[in-house]
């Protein structure tokens, strides 16, 4: 008798070597991920966190701490913004900026806090980034947004790459107004500094608090005052508490401290109006059939290794929840509805161990590499993305993919056409989508599996993720002829061992910019998560996403056939 169809997955042998090898390989990576998180969370460093509570005032961290409901249930975005970035100016940790979702006296809200350790607050060209990405999250989800404000405005050495442009600093209260249009609630603290264009910010949002003593907003400090009119004042009294709360009516609430300003925001937050949800399907949660800490052994500790993405999914979705789409057909990507943590999902994959594709009943089919999208597999993806839309399910794609499958009998038989069509519903889609990049993420395969370019609601990678246009080994070959010509049309000629070094350095850079580290400092991805709290992520996205209740309709346009 064959098994029932809700059924996947495996027992692991936890005692095998392989699994042991692979199991220490990930607690290794594990290990770094934590403590690269532990040193960014230490912000500008103890003297300056030391000097924050010498002025009476709480940490971004420890703000933001005090607001939501439960600390440890609050999902930081952004973390690792700006790592390895501004070095000439001294590093700029997660960003200058601490941001996430969490409950707040039972709601749930985007929270964004200047971190005051780090260059006072100052506005780096990520931190604009990072801000406006809290935003499109408030935006496409409707979900409340909470600004902590504290922050000495534009970091003026870097201004040419955060003032001007369409995505720079003015997008943020552009975007201000747009929330208020859209009946999202704004509502802001002004806990410390808060000048020039920067003040809009608080301002624009609905409500507005001011902590006495330490809060101060203005267009012009005293300083640019003195410069451009010669008139003598100090902060407090160009743009304290008093003078916002009890003369020029800029503020609408002051508080004594930082403690008492959360409060009155979560106050705020129980006096919001009703919930509008969407109402997307979800059961009673029903852990997965397999231990999800079995993913560290199972996982490869090489990217170009094989296994069965079946065995993963089976310690992500919940227990007897898995109904397979076309099981036989299109095999290089496994389609399927489950439940990850009682949402109703639909799943695409890619599946990373070697299949045939039957072409008759004749013979077992060609072999398909793992990995590598075929035709009739982006086929089998464009409808099932189609169905998800009909049925108003989210989407969830796990990325491991090296790309389309190319050569001559790929190209005859019209890969291009059968990609476009995945990129496309992928494109216009409009359920929720959410992705999650485990291994490799190179080329076309990024775009048509969901990358950042098309919109998931949430972006997370897991540490041994990788993001390329192509491999590193590949790409490093093909970099070095390209400088290898350009060297010898200059009339110098490499021995085979220069070019052996110059490989190695190529190869070295390019590695360095395919890791999980490299995307998440510029916000191509929004977490780097340990694969055990994908379920608690995705379920966390999902409940967001809910908050929104209009789901555009879905029109897949020119279907190319």
């Amino acid at each position: 008798m064959s098994s029932p169809i809700t059924s996947i997955g495996s027992s692991a042998d936890p005692e095998s070597a392989s699994y042991q090898k692979r199991a220490a390989h990930y607690e290794a990576l594990l290990k770094e991920l934590r403590d690269r998180e532990a040193e960014i969370r230490k912000g500008g460093g103890e003297r300056r966190l030391q000097r924050e509570h010498d002025r009476g005032k709480l940490t971004a961290r420890e703000r933001i701490d005090a607001l939501v409901d439960d600390p440890d249930a609050f999902k930081e975005v952004g973390v690792f913004a700006g790592d390895g970035m501004y070095e000439e100016e001294g590093g700029c940790p997660a960003g200058g900026t601490v941001m996430g979702l969490g409950h707040v006296n039972g709601r749930r809200a985007m929270i964004v806090a200047n971190d005051a350790t780090v260059k006072a607050g100052a506005w780096f060209p990520i931190t604009a980034k990072k801000n406006l990405r809290a935003q499109e999250i408030a935006l496409e989800n409707h979900v409340p947004i909470i600004y902590l404000v504290d922050s000495a405005g534009v970091f003026l050495p870097k201004q040419d790459e955060i003032f001007p442009d369409k995505d720079h600093f003015g997008r943020i209260f552009r975007n201000n107004a747009i929330l208020s249009s859209r009946g999202i609630p704004q509502i802001a603290a002004i806990m410390g500094s808060c000048v020039a264009g920067g003040a809009y910010l608080p301002i624009m949002s609905d409500e507005a608090i001011i902590v006495n003593g330490t809060g101060s907003v203005f267009l012009a400090g005293p300083f640019l005052v003195k410069a451009a009119i010669g008139e003598d004042v100090d902060a407090e009294t160009l743009g304290g508490a008093t003078t916002h709360s009890e003369i020029s009516g800029v503020t609408d609430y002051e508080a004594d401290d930082d403690e008492e300003a959360i409060e009155i925001i979560r106050n705020l937050m129980g006096h919001m109006g009703p919930e509008h949800r969407f109402g997307y399907t979800r059961d009673e949660p029903q852990a997965p059939a397999f231990d999800p800490e079995d993913i560290y052994g199972l996982f490869p500790d090489q990217g170009t290794s094989q296994y069965d993405m079946h065995e993963i999914l089976a310690r992500i979705v919940d227990e007897d929840s898995w109904t397979e789409y076309k099981k036989g057909y299109g095999r290089s990507l496994l389609t399927g509805y489950a439940r990850i943590d009682g949402w109703n999902v639909g799943i695409v994959a890619n599946q990373r161990s070697v299949v045939r594709n039957r072409t008759s009943h004749e013979n077992r089919g060609e072999i398909q590499v793992g990995g590598v999208i075929y035709a009739d597999a982006a086929d089998k993806a464009t409808r099932f993305i189609m169905n998800c839309n009909q049925k108003e399910i989210p989407l969830v794609f796990f990325q491991d993919v090296t790309g389309f499958m190319v050569g001559k009998r790929a190209e005859h038989g019209g890969i291009i056409k059968d990609g476009a069509k995945m990129v496309n519903a992928v494109s216009n889609s409009t359920v929720p989508k959410f992705t999650v990049v485990m291994g490799n993420s190179y080329g076309a395969g990024n775009y048509a599996m969901c990358g950042r370019a098309y919109d998931p609601r949430m972006m997370l990678a897991w540490p041994t993720a990788k993001i390329a246009v192509m491999g590193g080994t590949q790409a490093s070959k093909v970099l070095k002829q390209i400088q290898v010509r350009k060297l010898e049309k200059q009339g110098k000629e490499l021995s085979a061992e220069d070019e052996k070094e110059l490989l190695d350095r190529i190869q070295d850079r390019y590695e360095e910019q395919t890791t999980p580290y490299y995307a998440a400092a510029r916000l191509w991805v929004d977490a780097i998560i340990d694969p055990v709290k994908t379920r608690e992520w995705i379920s966390a996205g999902i409940d967001t996403a809910d908050l929104n209740p209009e789901l555009p309709k879905f029109n897949a346009g020119v279907i190319q056939t």
